[in-house]
């Protein structure tokens, strides 16, 4: 599962395609097929509840709880002790089987809060998926955004056997770590986590190393990179939070840390070893593929969020209490396709309020995530002005190493980026 989107704020792994409109044609469904326990006549469950028009819901993103065993000191996200009810996770899975209409490949992302805290849960509704998929004619992935502090031996032997994706959420050195993501009784969770790791990256060893980067932690990316590299982690993502908090000086430090990740990345290539790193790879990309693409992610298009009350929103980033107007419906009662079309159109970029021609990180930057449009500037296609120089950040990044490692002819870096160029090149 691939770690965020192009818009570097997200953490559902969902595909920034986010599916293709098609011409809509829903596939019968035999209540006998997808019986639960409950008469089905006596659920409550609205298949009508779905988009008419437009793109297919492809993907979902799941709040099986709210609650957390962490207070990390950048969540957006809501806490409180409360859980999605196992009747609503099921019938969610459901929702997305018949809202997927003719696709055949479908996928679920467990969400928080910390998903491992619905362990039992999880292991009743990943088999019931597969199975229901499989009587449906299609094909369900699951996976998870984990803290990565409740992994254990149990939980990888479960991934493991149904083929879960998982996503580790982890700031950089221990330090890093307990000041940005301390428990809910205010201890560390560092030891916790590395505790985690070795089980996490053992069964699959592409697992990023996902960290949020604040302003007090951005002068510590080279010791942090040391760090994951010392874990084992060989995809890594700095990823900026909160751009209404970074100042020109933080931004500064930032970036003198984020090219001095890059030297060391560098010199891994030159010892052959391909190293992933979110921001200098999408901009990488970018310069090669030379076209800007047309969506940061698949939020409110393919990907939708389901709320621990059914209630379905454009992704998990969505502030609810703030944002209650792109309240999209409710898997129980009804899908507003007029909320959903405000995402779910075919170029974003083409909308963004700013001049975007002549910035140097137009060939891979989208308008970034448009939930953190919203909070920041109150417009999903307009971006704070801090977030466009983050990003610009990681586009001078990307074209240092890129023009480095090409000059040099480095084998690592031309396999995996000009594979399919070299005879353009030669």
């Amino acid at each position: 599962m691939k770690a965020g989107c192009s818009g570097g704020g997200c953490s559902s792994g969902c595909g920034s395609s986010g599916g293709n409109a098609a011409p809509r044609v829903v596939p019968e469904i035999d209540s006998e097929a997808i019986n639960t326990g409950v008469p089905f006549d006596e659920r409550r469950l609205n298949l009508g509840a779905t988009p008419t028009k437009g793109t297919f819901v492809t993907f979902i993103d799941l709040d099986l709880t709210v609650e957390c065993n962490l207070r990390c000191t950048y969540c957006f996200k809501e806490k409180w002790n409360e859980h999605m009810e196992e009747r609503v996770a099921f019938d969610a899975v459901l929702w997305l089987l018949h809202a997927s209409g003719p696709t055949k490949n479908v996928a679920v992302n467990f969400m928080g809060g910390e998903p491992l805290l619905r362990f039992r849960l999880i292991k009743k509704l990943v088999p019931f998926g597969k199975r229901r998929a499989w009587q449906l004619g299609k094909n369900i992935h699951f996976g998870m955004t984990t803290n990565g502090t409740l992994v254990t031996d149990e939980v990888v032997s479960f991934w493991k056997k149904w083929g879960m994706g998982f996503h580790t959420s982890i700031d950089g050195t221990p330090e890093v770590q307990d000041r940005n993501r301390p428990t809910t009784g205010g201890r560390g969770s560092s030891q916790l986590v590395e505790k985690s790791v070795p089980k996490v990256l053992q069964y699959r060893p592409h697992t990023t190393a996902r960290s949020t980067v604040v302003p007090d932690s951005a002068a510590t990316l080279v010791e942090s990179y040391k760090y994951f590299r010392s874990l084992g982690y060989i995809n890594v993502a700095f990823v900026p939070g909160g751009p209404s908090f970074w100042s020109p000086e933080s931004i500064q430090a930032y970036e003198k840390e984020l090219m001095g990740v890059c030297d060391l990345v560098m010199d891994e290539f030159r010892q052959g070893r391909f190293i992933y790193l979110k921001g200098i790879d999408d901009a990488i990309q970018g310069i090669i593929r030379d076209k800007r693409p047309n969506h940061a992610c698949g939020a409110g298009r393919g990907l939708l969020l389901v709320d621990i009350h059914g209630d379905i929103w454009p992704c998990h980033r969505w502030n609810k209490d703030h944002h209650q107007s792109w309240r999209i419906g409710n898997i129980y009662q009804q899908f507003d396709d007029l909320v959903r079309a405000e995402l779910d159109r075919p170029n974003h970029t083409d909308l963004l309020e700013q001049n975007c021609e002549i910035c140097v990180a137009n060939k891979f930057c989208a308008g970034g995530c448009p939930a953190e449009n919203l909070e920041e500037t109150g417009k999903v296609y307009k971006r704070h002005p801090n977030a466009c120089e983050l990003t610009r950040v990681w586009a001078r990044a990307g074209q240092y190493v890129h023009d480095v490692l090409l000059k040099e002819g480095n084998a690592t870096f031309m396999a995996h980026y000009y594979k399919d160029k070299n005879s353009q090149l030669n």
